[in-house]
């Protein structure tokens, strides 16, 4: 019953949104019901990932990206909480449909060049994941958005079961960010040594200098980090997030 409820509401949200008169409109009145819809059927709470319950609802998918896809053209107006919340669940909702696009599969890995595939568009521009990330999440100038946004494999963050939104935003990165950090499968520390996520290694320019990410991290954690740590870069495991 909770499903067939949950189908209603991805469908009336859908109808909503397909509704809309203008690009502007689409932005002032966006919201991320149907994602959250799905992430909650779809999604544990531990963040593996029902790909093949996604495939079902890939109607319902498609057309939240399509939502997305309108609603960019007065995006960049509202506040950046608002952009940060619209570009990691567009972020994520992209992956997802791209891994479901070509299923069967182990690993993203196993798609040619994955990040480089257009996953969104509209009349005027196309995007890839790596434009998502690196052209616009990154220059919003929230490194945390490194914790919330998903690659579909087993060492990234987890795939949160609900959507961003800009109201709980702050709340939702802490959490996501103290979650990651604390998973010791992708980082663990001693007071003298810490072994951490390769995210550390490919986006260092977002987590500032050696001793800002020293503070970065005991801010978020409850360690206590000595002056000069040694650092190792954990191995990355690139299965799927399932």
């Amino acid at each position: 019953m909770k499903y067939l409820w949950a189908i209603f509401l991805i469908s009336f949200s859908l109808s909503a949104q397909s509704n809309q008169k203008s690009s502007a409109t689409v932005a002032d009145e966006f919201d991320h019901q149907t994602w959250d819809l799905l992430l909650d059927k779809h999604v544990s709470d531990l963040g593996q990932v029902d790909y093949q319950g996604f495939l079902k609802d890939m109607e319902a998918l498609e057309g939240y990206i399509e939502s997305l896809s309108r609603a960019t053209e007065s995006i960049n107006e509202l506040p950046k909480t608002e952009q940060l919340a619209f570009w990691i669940n567009a972020y994520n909702a992209c992956t997802v449909k791209l891994i479901c696009d070509h299923l069967p599969l182990t690993s993203i890995k196993d798609i040619s060049r994955p990040w480089k595939q257009t996953v969104m568009k509209n009349n005027n521009h196309s995007w890839t994941l790596n434009d998502i990330e690196h052209d616009i999440l990154r220059k919003l100038g929230e490194p945390r958005i490194h914790f919330a946004i998903n690659c579909a494999s087993k060492s990234c963050p987890v795939l949160s079961n609900e959507a961003y939104r800009a109201k709980d935003l702050e709340e939702q990165l802490r959490r996501s960010t103290s979650v990651f950090l604390m998973d010791q499968s992708k980082n663990r520390y001693t007071s003298k040594r810490l072994y951490l996520s390769r995210i550390f290694l490919w986006f260092k320019r977002d987590f500032g200098n050696t001793q800002d990410l020293f503070k970065f991290i005991m801010a978020n954690t409850d360690m206590s980090i000595d002056e000069d740590p040694s650092i190792s870069f954990l191995p990355y495991d690139w299965s799927l997030n399932n």
